[in-house]
Parts: C-alpha cells; structure tokens; sequence
C-alpha cells in the first residue's frame, strides 16, 4: 500500500470520527465517550499496524489534543473535554501538524462565527467539533 493510500486511511478515519460526534455536540454540547473510544481503539490499530509508527511517532500524534486538555482544564472547560479528546483521537488519524492545522482554522471559523453571535446577542455555549470538521475540509482542500 502507497503512502498516499495511508494517508487517506487516516483522513477518512478522521473525517469519520468527527462527522459522529458533530450532531451530538450541536443538540446536547457534548460527545460520547464511546464513539471516541471506539474511533480510539481502530486508531490504535491503523497506526501500529497500517503505518507501523514507533511509540514515539505515536506520542508526538498525541500532544496536540494533550494540549487541549490541558487547556480544557486550565479554562475549567471553556473548551470542552470531549474537544480535547476528539483531537487526542484525530491526532492518531492524521498525525500532528495535520491536527495542528485544522485546530487553527476551526479556531479563526469559530471566531468569524462568535463575532456573529456577539452581533446577534447569542450567549449559549457554541460546539466545537462543527468547526473542527470543517476545519478539516478546509486544510483537506489545500492538499
């Protein structure tokens, strides 16, 4: 199997995994933990087995949705846990600098939309994972 054909095994996992999770988050502002266990485990298994990373290519996947955590705590969830762990996940799918790209766009679209609910004098808590998924188009058409 080409790189190419890796590659697009872990962009369709992680499209996959976020195009799940978009739903639940838009109605209840959360995300099962068990799809996200789920997606972890195949995951799991397509990088050590489909890519064949070492650990430590499997750790550096890991660290940009370790950093969202990290701020999901420091911030006492002004971003979600579950938009933590979805990165967590994406990052295994698609590996960090994808990750780390497609968390910037979605977070400059969620900007562009806050600005538009501030505008509108909407106060509810906004979902996340919307923009993470579009953010991953957005990128998935640079390529």
């Amino acid at each position: 199997m080409g790189k190419e054909s890796v590659e697009i095994i872990g962009y369709c996992g992680g499209m996959f995994l976020l195009a799940s999770l978009v739903k639940e988050d838009v109605e209840e502002r959360k995300v099962s933990v068990r799809k996200i266990l789920v997606f972890a485990v195949f995951a799991g298994i397509y990088v050590i087995l489909v890519e064949q990373l070492a650990w430590q290519d499997i750790g550096r996947r890991l660290w940009p949705g370790m950093s969202l955590l990290l701020l999901a705590f420091c911030t006492k969830e002004s971003i979600g846990y579950g938009d933590g762990a979805a990165v967590l996940v994406l990052g295994l799918w698609t590996g960090a600098w994808f990750v780390l790209k497609t968390v910037a766009v979605a977070f400059i679209l969620a900007g562009f939309y806050g600005g538009i609910c501030i505008f509108r004098r909407k106060t509810e808590p906004m979902p996340f994972v919307p923009f993470l998924l579009l953010g991953m188009e957005v990128i998935l058409f640079e390529i």
